[in-house]
């Protein structure tokens, strides 16, 4: 069991697909940076992922967190958006065992910072693994995602449902 940093982008495409409470057998601590929170239910009202992170601060399943090094934050703000800037921060900060990134240019900062980067794919095959979903459920799971808007290739659609 580890800790998990999350950005926006993931939590709302678990939301889409029903399984962001399906995060806690996974990761022992489960965080989101304020400003991610704020995307998410403040800007994002109403819409797919709101009620749901909602949800899963009440119970306890994510925590949100304020971060601490403004000038990180500010110093990683070009070409990010807040939200990524502030999820690499708060995961440098908590020292986070995985940061979930679907975004590239968040993913290569990140990763040039040494931090672990997973995706929203590497999420659900995890689920998967601790069969908390099924392979049917998984695929149906890729295929929604790409029909609302999550870019996903054919080919990793294709090798993910390969290698279950």
């Amino acid at each position: 069991m580890s800790k998990a940093v999350l950005n926006s982008s993931v939590i709302v495409a678990l939301s889409m697909v029903g399984y962001l409470n399906k995060l806690k057998p996974i990761f022992q601590e489960i965080l989101g940076a304020k400003a991610v929170y704020d995307e998410i239910c403040g800007a994002g009202q109403g819409l797919i992922g709101d009620r749901e992170l909602q949800e899963a601060v009440k119970s306890k399943i994510i925590e949100v967190k304020e971060v601490k090094n403004r000038l990180l934050v500010n110093a990683l703000l070009d070409p990010l958006a807040i939200g990524e800037a502030e999820t690499i921060t708060l995961a440098s900060e908590e020292r986070a065992d995985q940061i979930v990134l679907d975004d590239k240019a968040a993913r290569r900062r990140a990763k040039a910072m040494k931090l672990n980067v997973i995706g929203t794919l590497r999420i659900l095959r995890m689920m998967y693994d601790a069969k908390l979903i099924d392979k049917h459920e998984i695929i149906e799971a890729l295929k929604k995602l790409r029909e609302t808007g999550f870019r996903i290739g054919e080919d990793v659609i294709n090798k993910t449902i390969k290698e279950l």
